[in-house]
């Protein structure tokens, strides 16, 4: 375990560099790597990826990962409020746009692309990548953004492992609780890892200022519970020290509630959401086999399912479901897949590699008076990246990839017959091609250009959804694009003060967006081109002992070129982020951190806009030995705040955790 009084400093630049301590570490799950940011011996694409390591998301109480990536510069924490759903937006992009893996793994969810960030908790984690716009082609399909990888931990020692809690308070008393263990064993030729966690809030409470609504009365937020528990497990077969074999499951199991509307649309009704259950299971295999010819063969293997129910109610009691609007909805989906990637010995400053991408999405769903319906696609994708040294100085990475999927069963029912037919099938392709330049000016710095061109495939939900009876479905749908052009330096201009910048240039076509056919009736249609503009700016800066501060900026310029009338949401123009950590003495840090967002459209008319909002956070942790205990306060201020219209977020809360590690 890292002694905090070093961590504090060098974990914290983790976050913006590829030659992070958290690389450095042996309790990452290298075999969930799936591009190498940095070796040991030679960063090849510095400040292209972004990595936040185990102990940053730790120091600043990151429980979730939606609340980890609002860290990153680029990263914009969203609310999918009429879902209570955590969601973020990298460089404007959502997250049906950026995918997330674990260890590699596709797990976004096979109906509508989206994932939940609310229900992936930090606690197993070594680090979170977060892959730019410039993202490997070796990721698969449908990175028309970016991607994020979520590396899981290993053992580093016979035995070691951490437990850890805490509660939380607010106002009205306590609100919640976590807890965690992590065990691990890692002998000559095996390791075994163990992780379990389990989150409860009971509720939270809105700020002092908010004031009521016909739902919405104040104090403790109306149906905001949730409820969270993992399971993570992991044990591995290592003959040597090149080779590596894998198996994993994870368990997730988690239920919450949707607080209703509670805004100034008088339009919008409020929905009285609850969801029973949100279950997630993933099972894969990931080996590493070293040939005879010195070439490296990896492999992943994995079925994963999702079960999800989403009960409408008629109102705030949550006891009744008889009004036309109240349903009882369930999901029950799987896929399976898996890819095949080999890197051949490096020749002449070339390290090839070749990849194979399959994936089976199969979406199985049941709602009040409908029977089953079932839906499946199938992708492959074939790709190749070539990781060039031209000299000392300068290196390449290039790569390009061919994407294809095909619908192989998509039930439509009749309402009026009371029959299941078959909505048209489709086949659809794809080319991404990238190159990006990389030079090193020093030792320490280094400037980056890269292009690329990325797709995105629709999902199930965007070709033949009905939404509730307002759009006619439209299986015709092709895939969006994206073109990127991005200029970076990431380095140290002076001995203490590190600066990872970047200009970004992003032009989208056939963007998928809504066109009205008639009233309270739409279509989803390839219309939509965008342009987004965006700069970035993080600097640390390390010489005032023994205080320690930080900032990063976004500017985000979003423009609707087909329709300047449609206001695109969820993303405000800018993010400005600061921290200073105070180490009073040398087992004692506390740390102040500061988050401004400028306001952002919640409704692609621009009647609902959230305003601007700052919040201030504090924490402060003791290390005695190997137990840490901490406090903190979030929303210090009380600040009333929203990242969607009508759905404010949590007002000042109190906060108790240790950690001990063995």
């Amino acid at each position: 375990m890292i002694k905090l009084e070093i961590s504090c400093i060098l974990l914290l630049v983790s976050c913006t560099t590829s030659t992070s301590i958290a690389q450095e570490q042996d309790n990452i799950f290298t075999l969930g790597e799936v591009e190498v940011t940095a070796t040991r011996k030679e960063p090849i694409n510095q400040g292209a990826v972004r990595v936040l390591g185990q102990e940053e998301m730790h120091l600043r109480q990151q429980d979730t990962v939606g609340q980890a990536l609002a860290l990153l510069p680029g990263v914009n924490t969203s609310n999918f409020g009429a879902r209570n759903e955590q969601t973020v937006y990298i460089r404007g992009f959502d997250l049906r746009q950026v995918p997330i893996f674990v260890d590699g793994i596709p797990i976004y969810v096979p109906y509508d692309g989206y994932v939940d960030l609310g229900r992936f908790t930090t606690f197993d984690l070594s680090k979170v990548e977060v892959s730019k716009g410039f993202s490997s082609v070796l990721y698969g399909p449908n990175t028309l953004g970016s991607a994020i990888n979520l590396v899981t931990q290993k053992p580093r020692k016979p035995l070691e492992g951490n437990v850890g809690g805490g509660i939380s308070f607010d106002d009205s008393g306590q609100q919640g609780y976590r807890s965690y263990l992590n065990i691990g064993s890692r002998q000559p030729l095996w390791y075994i890892q163990s992780n379990i966690s389990y989150l409860d809030e009971d509720h939270f409470s809105v700020p002092d200022d908010f004031i009521a609504t016909a739902v919405e009365d104040g104090g403790k937020r109306d149906n905001s519970y949730r409820q969270d528990q993992k399971l993570n497990l992991k044990i591995a077969y290592t003959p040597n020290a090149n080779d590596e074999y894998s198996l994993n499951y994870i368990n997730q199991q988690a239920k919450k509630g949707t607080p209703p509307y509670a805004g100034k649309d008088s339009s919008i009704k409020p929905r009285f959401w609850q969801w029973p259950y949100w279950d997630k299971e993933s099972l894969y295999y990931i080996s590493n086999t070293t040939l005879n010819n010195g070439a490296v063969l990896k492999g992943r293997l994995y079925y994963d399912t999702f079960k999800n129910s989403l009960f409408s109610y008629d109102d705030q009691t949550y006891t009744k479901q008889v009004k036309p609007y109240a349903f009882k909805s369930d999901y029950n989906d799987y896929s399976y897949g898996g890819n095949v990637e080999l890197g051949l010995p490096e020749f002449h400053g070339n390290a090839l590699k070749f990849s194979l991408f399959f994936k089976d999405n199969v979406h199985r769903e049941r709602t009040t008076g409908v029977p089953l319906l079932r839906f499946k696609d199938r992708t492959y994708s074939l790709a190749a990246e070539d990781r060039v040294r031209w000299s000392p100085s300068l290196s390449m990475v290039a790569g390009m990839s061919f994407d294809h999927r095909q619908s192989l069963e998509a039930q439509d029912y009749n309402s009026q017959t009371q029959t299941i037919g078959d909505f048209a099938t489709m086949k659809k392709s794809a080319w991404n091609p990238q190159v990006g330049w990389f030079y090193d000016l020093t030792k320490r710095d280094a400037v980056r250009l890269t292009l690329s061109r990325k797709t995105r495939f629709p999902t199930i939900k965007d070709r033949y959804s009905y939404r509730l009876g307002a759009a006619i479905p439209n299986p015709d749908l092709t895939p969006e694009s994206a073109n990127h052009l991005e200029i970076g330096y990431s380095g140290f201009p002076e001995a203490s003060t590190y600066v990872n910048t970047s200009l970004f240039y992003s032009k989208v076509s056939d963007l998928i967006q809504a066109v009205n056919l008639m009233p309270n009736l739409y279509q989803l249609q390839n219309i939509g081109k965008v342009t987004q503009r965006r700069l970035e700016l993080d600097i640390r800066h390390y010489s005032l002992d023994p205080v320690e501060i930080g900032a990063n900026y976004t500017l985000l310029d979003r423009k609707n070129d087909s329709n300047s009338n449609i206001y695109l949401t969820d993303t405000p123009k800018h993010k400005f982020m600061a921290y200073a950590n105070w180490k009073i003495i040398p087992a004692w840090l506390a740390t102040v951190n500061f988050e401004y967002n400028s306001k952002r459209y919640s409704s692609s008319n621009g009647k609902r806009i959230a305003e601007g909002f700052h919040v201030v956070n504090l924490q402060s942790t003791y290390q005695l030995k190997q137990t840490e205990f901490g406090v903190g306060i979030t929303n210090l201020l009380d600040e009333y705040y929203e990242y969607s219209e009508g759905y404010p977020e949590r007002g000042r809360l109190y906060s108790l955790w240790f950690k001990h590690s063995f």
